[in-house]
């Protein structure tokens, strides 16, 4: 059942990008200019808490409202919690030492920060979790549905869970569903169905987010900067868009897999990676590996990139100003996490005005 899918005074489309609370991905964010802020909602994925850190898991979220004021300031972004429990392998209602729940205290910590903030729940969150989101504040609540996460025929049951479980809890909040394909390759007829079938729903707002950016940098070269792959994402979002215009545009950037996790890494047998998006197509630049050459060698890729016909220019975002510094060996890049700030910076500018 559609609402109102567009405030007044809008006549663009709404972008989604989904991000983890990482220095590089809010540094992305950070650098947008002033007028994307106003075409985008950033959907931001809890930081995780690691297993050892259980029993005082509150101490991961202690700087939350400060950091994501500084890094966003009043950037409207719909925040998931349960990204915080991957590491753990359930969510479980865990306690502070005030007795909050873990989706209440952060609510707290973020209403502390003055943050623009819309508390998300998935389809199949726990009974509590439901509860602390939609008794907080916030008048709008968005819905995570995992549709890759389910077959077709589940689709009926998710609905009716979500209508009578979430929705028909609090008539009064406004809905945004998020319909989540992630990088399945699921069937343009399933997609529809799934529009369908969640359409039904009372909704403010409809995003449709997949990817088809690789999830790493293996099919690469070293030392090159080569056309990885089409860019189908977006190109399936549009064929849906022309029989569903009221659905809104998502996606996961330029970086799917969290890398380099743990303390075991060798530094120097690693790559430097930039994903670069274009309407059309992915693009990875790679260095050589670090240990011949590969910070020098990374330079020579930036000047290829700047060299081409796909570079967007200096003046486009904050990530191409970068990468012609780098190129023209202003900026040094040496370590892993810039260029994921540059490429997903890139992207996030793109895409914004392509919707």
């Amino acid at each position: 059942m559609q609402e109102n899918i567009l405030s007044e005074g809008e006549n663009y489309m709404t972008y989604y990008p989904i991000l983890k609370i990482s220095n590089a991905e809010m540094g992305a964010l950070e650098h947008l200019k002033e007028e994307t802020i106003d075409w985008i909602t950033p959907i931001l994925e809890s930081k995780i808490i690691a297993k050892d850190k259980i029993e005082q898991w509150w101490t991961t979220f202690r700087t939350l409202g400060k950091y994501l004021r500084g890094k966003i300031g009043e950037m409207t972004f719909i925040y998931d919690f349960s990204s915080a429990f991957e590491k753990i392998g359930e969510i479980r209602q865990l306690k502070d030492q005030n007795g909050f729940d873990l989706v209440q205290h952060c609510i707290m910590a973020m209403e502390e920060a003055q943050l623009n903030f819309i508390p998300c729940v998935h389809f199949d969150s726990p009974e509590w979790f439901i509860n602390s989101v939609l008794t907080s504040n916030s008048e709008v609540i968005a819905v995570r549905i995992r549709c890759h996460a389910f077959n077709s025929p589940m689709e009926e049951i998710v609905q009716k869970r979500i209508l009578e479980e979430i929705i028909g809890l609090n008539n009064e909040k406004k809905y945004i569903l998020i319909l989540d394909f992630y990088n399945s390759p699921i069937s343009l007829t399933r997609m529809e169905t799934s529009i369908k079938v969640f359409s039904s729903l009372p909704f403010q707002r409809i995003v449709f987010a997949l990817t088809s950016c690789p999830e790493d940098a293996n099919k690469a070269a070293p030392n090159s900067f080569t056309l990885i792959c089409q860019r189908e994402d977006l190109k399936t979002f549009r064929k849906l868009q022309e029989g569903y215009p009221y659905i809104e545009y998502g996606d996961y950037t330029v970086r799917l897999k969290p890398e380099f996790e743990g303390n075991d890494i060798n530094y120097y047998n690693t790559y430097l990676k930039l994903f670069y998006t274009t309407e059309d197509d992915y693009y990875i630049a790679k260095s050589s590996i670090l240990e011949k050459n590969g910070v020098e060698s990374f330079i020579a890729i930036c000047q290829e990139i700047i060299e081409s016909d796909v570079y967007s220019g200096a003046d486009f975002s904050y990530g191409d100003w970068a990468i012609k510094e780098c190129a023209e060996k202003k900026l040094i890049i040496s370590n892993h996490p810039k260029p994921i700030e540059f490429g997903i910076n890139h992207h996030i500018e793109l895409t914004a005005r392509l919707l």
